[in-house]
């Protein structure tokens, strides 16, 4: 019945798959579009989706069996010829590297686990036992040299505190061809510093720096929050002292994590006429549904004398069009009548947001 039910819900999410790449062809007028995500192991993350079928897509996974299922994964797709799966880690250079398994897989790091961090205390499950081994990274420059990819567009990150050290081993002209990043970065010590349990991790202000000095800028962030473990039991003080289930919103958690945005600063791309990449940044706005965010780059390009008229006009219908097809509700009009359908379901608790990060109508405390 699981498997039926994820079937369904599978076939359901991707049913306007085929209009859906027939708009984005529309808007790129011709460009391909190359992303990587790198911390793979589970599959694409569902807003990811959207770059079915017109992103060439580089999925780094160093686990065999979990690039395995990623294969299984990518079988499925329509598209799966523009699925790689790259079996590797990546870092900042080529070598040899200490790589720390903890209890639970997917908090695995290249980075050490601080014994003194209050988050990571001997009792805690999640961490221990650690085992340390060797693993072979790879510098990700060298690895697109070898797939013989120029440019890379779109990147996601989440490796436990290596993101930047990732972005690090891109050489410049690749770095300066991205036009969205979506990264892992701990904020629970603050942005200046951090409290991370793993040793040596770059706060969120040397990301921040990194990005503000290759033309990026922040577009949104997504936190992520923890509550108070205790034995690494993050239920414990909901369970044994409240008596609440779990997540309740009664019992407040803590910023954690942040899964930050950032992109090309649209003005760069238009002053360098570089129209190529600019309607990249269009796909890459869409597929997270800053529609009107799209709409006004091309609004500008087009005053800008980038974009003549008649092609401004195209790409602006196929924005609205891709918009009306998956992300539009009937509920979401200015009717009366919707007003009040949506008040009733706020006074049930019923949440109806879509935004990039709600898209698994997450409970409390995250999204």
């Amino acid at each position: 019945m699981k498997r039926l039910a994820r079937t369904l819900l599978w076939k359901w999410r991707r049913r306007h798959a085929a209009e859906r790449v027939r708009l984005q062809r529309a808007i790129l007028g011709g460009c391909d579009m190359v992303g990587i995500d790198v911390g793979a192991a589970e599959g694409l993350q569902p807003h990811w989706w959207a770059f079915e079928g017109i992103v060439e897509m580089y999925l780094f996974e160093p686990h065999d069996e979990s690039a395995n299922k990623l294969r299984a994964l990518y079988a499925t797709s329509p598209y799966e010829h523009m699925f790689h799966v790259m079996p590797m880690g990546l870092g900042a250079a080529t070598a040899e590297r200490d790589f720390y398994l903890l209890n639970a897989p997917t908090g695995s790091s290249l980075y050490p686990i601080d014994a003194s961090s209050e988050f990571a205390g001997p009792d805690n499950r999640y961490v221990h036992p650690v085992r340390a081994t060797k693993v072979q990274v790879r510098k990700l420059s060298e690895v697109l040299d070898e797939q013989r990819l120029p440019r890379v567009d779109i990147a996601k990150l989440d490796v436990q505190g290596a993101e930047l050290e990732i972005l690090l081993g891109l050489d410049e002209e690749r770095l300066a061809s991205l036009v969205l990043v979506e990264a892992e970065v701990n904020i629970s010590g603050g942005i200046t510093r951090t409290t991370s349990p793993y040793v040596g991790v770059p706060t969120w202000a040397d990301l921040d720096r990194f990005f503000l000095s290759h033309g990026m800028r922040l577009l949104d962030l997504s936190v992520s929050r923890s509550h108070r473990a205790k034995g690494g039991d993050s239920d414990w003080y909901q369970r044994e002292i409240f008596r609440t289930y779990t997540n309740s919103p009664g019992v407040s958690a803590a910023a954690w994590e942040a899964d930050v945005v950032y992109i090309r600063d649209y003005r760069s791309l238009i002053a360098g006429r570089n129209a190529d990449a600019l309607r990249r940044l269009v796909i890459a706005l869409c597929a997270y549904r800053f529609f009107s965010e799209a709409i006004f780059a091309i609004e500008q390009a087009e005053h800008s004398g980038l974009f003549a008229a008649e092609e401004a006009r195209r790409v602006r219908q196929a924005i609205g069009d891709w918009h009306r097809l998956t992300a539009h509700r009937p509920w979401h009009g200015r009717g009366r009548f919707w007003r009040i359908w949506r008040a009733a379901l706020g006074r049930l608790g019923v949440a109806q947001y879509r935004r990039w990060k709600q898209y698994m109508w997450f409970d409390y405390p995250n999204g």
